[in-house]
């Protein structure tokens, strides 16, 4: 298991990150914190590569109705 899922601002701040419609970059070890924080995958969650350089230059805005009530 990932250290990092074992503090509770790491999971925080995941989760926190995940709510904000933000990139999020891991690497394979860390798929335990993803998980505690409740990281469901999708075009935000990705490698640390390109794919996450692009991605993180905006909000993923498909995610916000998996995360909160639209009026």
């Amino acid at each position: 298991m990932h250290a990092a899922s074992q503090e509770a601002a790491a999971v925080q701040f995941v989760i926190d990150a995940f709510g904000h419609l933000k990139a999020i970059g891991h690497t394979a070890e860390a798929q335990p914190l993803l998980d505690k924080a409740g990281v469901e995958p999708d075009e935000g969650v990705t490698d640390l590569g390109a794919t996450f350089i692009k991605v993180a230059a905006t909000r993923i805005w498909a995610r916000e109705p998996k995360v909160r009530m639209l009026a």
